[in-house]
């Protein structure tokens, strides 16, 4: 299992190479007007592809802030 350090670190990443902007752990959707629901949207998905994980529909839902993302990412990624 990777480390949590490992993973905020790419996730941070994904956060810059899609958005172009920097997040930290208490970021959440619409903190930055790039980040808004099409950008969330493309964000999951680099993520999945990423991770090599799937969100179910109901995940997809709860994925809107960094604090979340990293939690069901740990929870996945094993």
């Amino acid at each position: 299992m990777k480390s949590k350090k490992y993973l905020i670190a790419e996730l941070k990443k994904l956060f810059k190479k899609e958005l172009k902007i920097n997040v930290s752990e208490s970021s959440k959707i619409y903190d930055n007007k790039k980040w808004d629901s099409m950008g969330n949207f493309n964000l999951l998905l680099l993520i999945e592809n990423k991770f090599k994980i799937k969100f179910n529909a109901h995940e997809f839902n709860k994925l809107n802030s960094f604090k979340n993302i990293l939690k069901i990412v740990t929870k996945k990624f094993k």
